[in-house]
C-alpha cells in the first residue's frame, strides 16, 4: 500500500478506534494497526517539514509563509516544481508492515458503532469490510 493510502485513512481510523466493540481481540487489533498508521503520519510529517523548510519563502522568524488561500508560498517555480515533484514521491512511497484487519456488523457493539459510508471508503486500504 501506498503512503497516501495511509494519510487518507488516518482519521477515519481514529474516529473508527472511538467506536465500542464486541471483541476484545478486534480491539487489540484495531490498537496495533492505529499505531503503525501513526507512525507512518508521523513518518510522513517530518519529511513534508523538510521539504517546507527547503522550498518555502519564510519571514523575519523563520517560519514559513502562507498565502491568503493557506497555500504554501515557494521560493520560486524551480522551488515549486522540485516541492510538488518531494511530495508527490513521498505520498507514492511503499509502506510494508502495515496489514490490513478485517471487521464485520458483528464486531461493533451497536449499529450506531459502525462507521459512516465515507469513513469506510476512507479505510478500505487498511480495513476489510465484510458482511
Amino acid at each position: 500500500m501506498k503512503l497516501n493510502d495511509i494519510l487518507v485513512a488516518n482519521e477515519a481510523l481514529k474516529r473508527l478506534s472511538e467506536k465500542r466493540f464486541s471483541s476484545y481481540a478486534k480491539m487489540r487489533e484495531l490498537v496495533k494497526l492505529r499505531k503503525a498508521v501513526e507512525q507512518e503520519v508521523d513518518f510522513y510529517a517530518k519529511e513534508e517539514t523538510k521539504a517546507v523548510n527547503a522550498y518555502a519563502e519564510v519571514d523575519e522568524g523563520g517560519s514559513p509563509i502562507f498565502l491568503s488561500d493557506g497555500r504554501l508560498r515557494l521560493k520560486d517555480m524551480e522551488a515549486k516544481i522540485a516541492f510538488e515533484k518531494e511530495i508527490a514521491t513521498l505520498r507514492e512511497t511503499e509502506v510494508d508492515g502495515i496489514l490490513p484487519i478485517t471487521l464485520c456488523e458483528r464486531d461493533f457493539r451497536s449499529p450506531d458503532d459502525i462507521p459512516t459510508v465515507d469513513d469506510m471508503i476512507a479505510l478500505e486500504s487498511v480495513i476489510i469490510f465484510e458482511d
